[in-house]
């Protein structure tokens, strides 16, 4: 039994229970303005997530070697977020036809304020497009040097080498710089498609030593060092001759002589892996410095000074020297 009073509804479904309802007490009905930019958008997110999570599931399955597997994640997981970010645009293009002056200064807006964002995803791009470094590579931009261990999508992380360690080793400390800097500073890559750099060391010697002596010791030792990765750095700089225009280089070791005032510098001269710079000056010194010392006829130099030391005269001659002999009373 249903009876109606005012705007109450009494109904009686049974004589121990009764309800009452609202006569206006309707539902609201959710309406979406945008419905297809809306859905759109959420199926792109949903199919971003979807791609990353394969992505990441591929990383951790693969065969490749590691630097090279996450070289292709993360060219692949850089493609997905562009894609998606285009496809959701898209959507909400055709809506903003109308709307163009409004938007375009909200836009523009939104490019002054996110400014730096947008260009370090830009130098992300850049970084990827021009091959500038990878991970792994040995680089150094704006006095920063380091091996980068990871490129995000505005940040570049690096292990930090060098600083207060006198010698090309890691310090310990992770540096993060934004990508965007690449646009404003040289990149020095040590290791890209060449992976071996020259580097020196120099022995001074007197005049009179043996330079051809020292000069063969020296290469002896430089090609115990190199004889075991020589032939596949002269390969690699023949396959980088395919790429650029390289000019001719002898890679096997060279001393050079130069002549100081105080003695003879033998430069040798040979390459090393970039990371180990500070292990090859070391092992050459080790096998350079006992045969210096025990040869006779080759003696080290060192800087230098004369200095003339006059002594003070006799104070009775100064005085006849400045006014002359005594005259008798």
């Amino acid at each position: 039994m249903m009876t109606q009073r005012g705007p109450w509804i009494q109904r009686r479904p049974s004589p121990g229970a009764t309800f009452l309802l609202r006569s206006d007490c309707i539902v609201p009905k959710v309406s979406i303005t945008y419905p297809i930019a809306t859905y759109g958008t959420i199926g792109v997110v949903v199919l971003w997530l979807v791609a990353h999570l394969l992505i990441k599931a591929w990383r951790a399955q693969s065969k490749l070697p590691g630097e090279e597997r996450y070289r292709r994640a993360k060219f692949a997981s850089t493609i997905a977020f562009i894609l998606a970010v285009v496809a959701a645009a898209l959507f909400w293009a055709r809506l903003l036809q109308h709307k163009g002056t409004f938007f375009g200064l909200l836009g523009a807006g939104l490019a002054v304020a996110l400014r730096e964002p947008l260009l370090a995803l830009a130098g992300r791009i850049a970084i990827f497009a021009g091959h500038m470094y990878n991970v792994g590579d040995r680089i150094e931009i704006s006095k920063m040097s380091g091996d980068v261990i990871d490129v995000g999508l505005f940040y570049t992380r690096m292990m930090e080498v060098g600083n207060w360690i006198h010698a090309d080793q890691a310090t310990g400390r992770i540096l993060q710089f934004s990508n965007s800097i690449i646009f404003a500073n040289p990149i020095f890559n040590y290791t890209q498609n060449f992976n071996y750099l020259w580097d020196e060391i120099m022995l001074p010697v007197k005049y009179a030593s043996d330079l051809d002596t020292a000069k063969e010791l020296m290469l002896r030792a430089a090609d115990e060092y190199t004889e075991t990765f020589l032939h596949g750095a002269e390969e690699q700089l023949e396959k980088l001759g395919n790429s650029f225009v390289v000019p001719k280089f002898d890679l096997k070791p060279a001393v050079f002589t130069d002549v100081t005032d105080n003695y003879v510098r033998l430069n040798l001269r040979y390459i090393v892996d970039p990371r180990k710079r500070r292990i090859a000056k070391s092992f050459l010194w080790d096998r350079i410095l006992p045969e210096v010392r025990a040869n006779e006829g080759i003696q080290l130099g060192s800087s230098t000074m004369d200095l003339s030391v006059k002594m003070e005269r006799d104070a009775d001659e100064v005085e006849k020297k400045d006014h002359g002999p005594r005259l008798a009373a």
